[in-house]
């Protein structure tokens, strides 16, 4: 039997995980494998970038933070709407400001994060490789300066992304069990 509780198993409130982290650190690949072995829906919040912000980030220029606002707004509106189904969730998003993060997890009761670093040159190398991405290596930088530190409101689960996606998978899978057997740990929390 898996260490999180089978999903036939009825939950009064669903999950959500929010892996986080500058681009090239590997937060949609732990997401989705972590959503198709426990059934999660996953969410990849660059899914739900404009075309322009894209158009924008591809040549290199960040984002302003009006210009992210209808993006968290359209991250919310998905979250919410997961949370209503009663649909656990697993979003990838990177989580560079605090007020952003606060939007994205006030759309469910019972959250946590989980924040992937990794050496720079490391991330850098994953970003010269990838060529089905629209996030320019150029951005790399500013996503460093631009990450605000973090609050201790909700549980956050620290994650070394040079390890193989294996042992991040089962280190994720030890956190959100530990977080059902522990409801304390987690305001909200009622399995």
């Amino acid at each position: 039997m898996s260490l999180l509780k089978k999903q036939s198993e009825p939950r009064k409130q669903p999950l959500l995980l929010v892996v986080m982290g500058v681009s090239g650190t590997g937060k949609s690949t732990l997401a989705s494998e972590f959503a198709r072995r426990h059934q999660f829906t996953f969410l990849d919040a660059d899914s739900l970038h404009s075309d322009q912000a894209i158009e924008q980030m591809s040549q290199g220029i960040p984002l302003s933070d009006a210009q992210r606002l209808p993006w968290i707004k359209r991250i919310y509106a998905e979250l919410s709407e997961s949370q209503q189904q009663n649909k656990s969730c697993i979003l990838a998003y990177s989580g560079l400001k605090q007020a952003h993060r606060k939007i994205v997890f006030s759309s469910y009761a019972c959250r946590a994060g989980v924040l992937l670093n990794a050496d720079q040159s490391l991330i850098m190398e994953r970003l010269a490789k990838r060529s089905e991405h629209f996030m320019s290596p150029q951005l790399l930088d500013s996503q460093l300066a631009e990450m605000e530190p973090f609050s201790n409101k909700e549980p956050l689960l620290e994650l070394n992304s040079a390890e193989p996606v294996e042992t991040l998978v089962n280190q994720l899978e030890l956190f959100a069990s530990a977080l059902q057997i522990m409801p304390e740990a987690t305001p909200g929390w009622n399995f």
